[in-house]
């Protein structure tokens, strides 16, 4: 075996190359099941809604609901059966693409030119991560500025416009109390500004931890809703920074979520310490919805759940939305100290 550099580069190169070959045979295999299970998923779902609405006419009309009943019963299972497998794929399927694109950019250092060492490829991917995680975070805070900031200094613009006009009349009775509005709505958007601006970087994170971070958070929090809201904290180690800012942005999504749609109902933050596993739980008393339905109208999970699970699985953490409609909803992060 010919041990020259070209030779043996050439060879590991044949290697990769028939590795990824099979490995994308195997994702494409497995992602045409996925996608036949997402069919029967949906199948089964319509099925079961079916089902369920032949019960209810059974049960109105004071038929006998036995065969009915059984139907839904057998149904729901064959549902759930085939959405935990369909997930379960979908994760695998998550995890193969991950090593499909990690033996493409590492198997990129074997076709180097001679004459030039390209970027290292882990670099590379990086950069793309961070590029696009940025261009999400700009939509999300262009959503939120105008939302806020924008729509506060849109009316204010139209009150300074309403007093140039009474002034112009030497309407000066009216003018007063214009101004005195004005000022009002100027002082809520300076408020939402240093809220806006404590929100993207919240200095307390850094300076005393998350408990404290979310201490404030919470505080200011309660300032703007009508949703009464209850923090309860174990005395929290120092986390990695990383961690820290996770846990921090998944209560601010939750409670957001909560704000949204829990119409004022109470909600309870808890961020307790259990040998070595730290568990968040943001729970509000809310209408709930059907978690189920909702993914299956959308044809996906919301982009705030999806967000939140994201971000805890980024830093080896556990994610669970809990609800059902009529009794709440609760975000749950399990994630292990070590």
């Amino acid at each position: 075996m010919s041990t020259e550099p070209a030779v043996l580069l050439e060879r590991a190169t044949a290697i990769v190359n028939a590795q990824l070959a099979e490995l994308r045979q195997l994702y494409q295999a497995a992602l045409q099941q996925q996608e036949s299970l997402v069919q029967r998923v949906r199948l089964l779902s319509r099925q079961l809604d079916e089902a369920v609405i032949q019960e209810q006419f059974a049960r109105e009309r004071g038929l006998s609901t036995v065969a009915a009943a059984a139907r839904v019963q057998q149904l729901r299972s064959e549902h759930t059966a085939a959405a935990q497998t369909e997930s379960e794929l979908r994760r695998a399927l998550r995890q193969l693409d991950q090593l499909i694109r990690q033996i493409e950019m590492s198997s990129t250092t074997l076709t180097r030119h001679a004459e030039g060492i390209a970027a290292d490829p882990w670099v590379q991917a990086l950069r793309a991560q961070i590029i696009k995680g940025r261009e999400e975070e700009r939509i999300r805070l262009a959503r939120e500025v105008h939302d806020g900031p924008a729509q506060v200094l849109a009316n204010a613009l139209m009150g300074v416009e309403v007093c140039q006009n009474l002034l112009q009349e030497q309407q000066l009775d009216r003018l007063g109390s214009i101004l005195s509005q004005l000022g009002d709505s100027v002082r809520e958007g300076l408020r939402e500004v240093r809220s806006f601006i404590a929100d993207l970087r919240p200095g307390k994170l850094e300076e005393q931890g998350l408990v404290a971070a979310l201490h404030e958070y919470i505080r200011r929090y309660r300032d703007t809703v009508t949703n009464p809201v209850h923090f309860e904290a174990d005395s929290i180690p120092r986390l990695p920074p990383e961690v820290e800012i996770v846990l921090y942005r998944i209560v601010q999504e939750a409670l957001q979520n909560a704000r949204k749609h829990a119409r004022g109902a109470p909600v309870r933050v808890t961020l307790t310490l259990r040998k070595d596993r730290l568990y968040l739980s943001i729970r509000d008393e809310g209408p709930g919805f059907d978690l189920r339905e909702v993914s299956r109208r959308a044809g996906r999970e919301s982009w705030g759940l999806t967000s939140m699970r994201e971000r805890a699985e980024l830093v080896g953490a556990q994610l669970t939305v809990i609800t059902r409609r009529g009794a709440g909803t609760e975000v749950q992060v399990t994630m292990p100290l070590s």
